[in-house]
């Protein structure tokens, strides 16, 4: 009788739980950066990867606040050099040098939320940073690196506009859609640096000649969305 009792009680509580998707999504992008215009001459293409969060001001996702995070490389310099003139060639290094810019966006997003082709279009203003970084290594067998410093950061706003189209995969317990999109930031004027920007000198000084110029580029994305769930009896109206 009582384990009767306990199955049925067991059967309502599950019952009375249930999964349903919430208004906020997330996303995982590779992307590839191609700068325009004078940057284009000074800079190379870039790979890095992106994040995206999205809330849905409506239940369904037809409009939402979109927050993006990007970061890719767009240069890189490997020189081979002796750790120190006291050693010399006995024991020798890597000096990378990289050059990379991030990107940090805020804005809305109108979507078609419906279909096996959902087509949507955003528009936010954006951060752009530019950072240089060189760090030495390849003292041991991994290669790591072991001291690293920044030759140059600068920053500017711009403001970017972009669409896309997702593609459902699986809907029921949690929202994954295919991503592939783009997005082109009007940048404005920053200094940057690109291969041959560092010149060293034989007393071991450098010299550092960074351009600059207006920062407009183009982002394409290939990536994964993801609507988060909610599991439990009521869910709040903001969530859900």
């Amino acid at each position: 009788m009582c384990a009767v009792f306990i199955s049925f009680f067991t059967g309502c509580a599950a019952m009375a739980q249930s999964t349903q998707p919430t208004r906020f999504n997330v996303a995982a992008s590779f992307i590839q950066s191609r700068p325009q215009e004078e940057f284009r001459a000074n800079a190379g293409n870039g790979l890095g990867g992106a994040g995206t969060f999205l809330y849905h001001l409506d239940h369904a996702g037809w409009v939402s606040a979109r927050f993006d995070a990007a970061w890719m490389g767009y240069g890189k310099e490997k020189k081979r050099v002796p750790l120190s003139e006291t050693v010399g060639e006995r024991i020798l290094v890597d000096v990378v040098t990289t050059n990379g810019m991030g990107a940090f966006s805020v804005g809305p997003e109108f979507a078609l939320p419906y279909g096996p082709i959902r087509p949507y279009v955003n528009g936010a203003f954006s951060g752009v940073i530019f950072r240089t970084y060189s760090s030495v290594g390849g003292t041991n067998s991994d290669g790591e690196g072991f001291a690293a410093t920044k030759n140059h950061g600068d920053s500017t706003s711009a403001w970017s506009y972009g669409g896309g189209v997702r593609i459902p995969v699986y809907q029921k317990t949690v929202g994954i859609n295919l991503d592939f999109g783009f997005r082109y930031y009007k940048g404005g004027t920053s200094t940057y640096l690109n291969e041959g920007s560092i010149v060293d000198h034989p007393d071991g000084s450098i010299t550092i000649t960074p351009f600059q110029t207006r920062t407009p580029f183009v982002v394409y994305t290939v990536g994964v969305k993801f609507r988060l769930p909610f599991t439990g009896k009521a869910c709040p109206r903001m969530v859900c």
